[in-house]
């Protein structure tokens, strides 16, 4: 009977962090301050048609995973309400989520860029790239399936 309640609160567990996820960029993308844009895995299908392989989302080259990408989805702000908005839920991400775990932090002046990715088993599904120049903050989200070496090809610009 233990292990049955202890499966049920680890499962409500998930399904709360997974929420928790979800909100954060519903919020993002429901602010007034901040610039979202949306690409669907409809749209992605076409892009490898049209452009060669060299696709760039704000200097990340996505042209290499293009067809294992479900969505991308961008949230940019320079004004300074949306960016501390961005900074405070990208701070969560790292703080407060489990799901999330940090890849690698980039710190050149007042620039700072920390990739973090959601990982299930030995595939990464979410990629999330959070820049912050001081002025202006964007947040990446890549949604799809990828390998260690995916990551790698497109990080390391």
């Amino acid at each position: 009977m233990k292990t049955k309640n202890w499966l049920v609160a680890a499962i409500v567990l998930l399904n709360i962090v997974s929420v928790s996820a979800q909100d954060l960029f519903e919020k993002l993308g429901d602010n007034e301050n901040i610039t979202s844009v949306y690409v669907s895995k409809a749209l992605l299908k076409m892009v490898p048609g049209m452009v060669s392989d060299q696709v760039k989302v704000d200097g990340v080259d996505v042209g290499k995973i293009i067809n294992k990408l479900e969505q991308i989805d961008i949230y940019t702000s320079d004004n300074k309400t949306g960016a501390q908005l961005i900074r405070a839920e990208a701070n969560k991400l790292q703080s407060q989520s489990k799901s999330y775990e940090v890849l690698m932090k980039i710190k050149d002046g007042s620039d700072n860029v920390i990739f973090y990715a959601e990982k299930e088993k030995d595939r990464f599904k979410s990629l999330i790239m959070f820049a912050d120049d001081g002025g202006e903050c964007t947040l990446i989200r890549l949604l799809g399936s990828f390998t260690a070496e995916d990551i790698q090809n497109i990080t390391k610009n």
